[in-house]
């Protein structure tokens, strides 16, 4: 019988990617917002409709797996981008936005960065990269 572990789980394997993502782009893992948007990213994946309505369905999705509200999810995943902002390195940003200009005042919205994301993952397993 094949261990657990040594099966690679296609939901670990998508959590793996988004956490990697995240921490290479400088989002502080020590904070609430980071979680929350490695979830808001992953359910996004799963359920592009999600984009359509963040403030209807997919904060306080985020809200009650976390036991919060959801203006908190809301201000802690855009506090979590405003910290990767000012602490990213210059060519992992314009890498992963895919723009040569970088400006440290202009960070992108809540939905532009979850749908940013949330579109390489997909792409990422179309390719076959994570399996799902």
């Amino acid at each position: 019988m094949e261990n657990e572990t040594q099966k690679p789980n296609a939901e670990n394997d998508l959590e793996t990617a988004v956490t990697e993502m995240l921490l290479r782009l400088g989002i502080p893992a020590h904070i609430n917002g980071y979680r929350y948007l490695r979830t808001a990213v992953i359910d996004t994946v799963n359920d592009e409709r999600l984009l359509d309505s963040m403030t209807k369905r997919l904060y306080p999705d985020v809200a009650e797996k976390y036991g919060t509200t959801s203006s908190r999810v809301e201000r802690g995943i855009r506090h979590a981008i405003e910290s990767a902002w000012i602490r990213a390195e210059i060519d992992e940003v314009t890498k992963f936005f895919n723009c040569n200009y970088y400006n440290r005042e202009l960070h992108p919205t809540n939905s532009e960065f979850i749908a940013l994301a949330a579109d390489r993952m997909r792409l990422r397993i179309k390719h076959g990269q994570i399996t799902m």
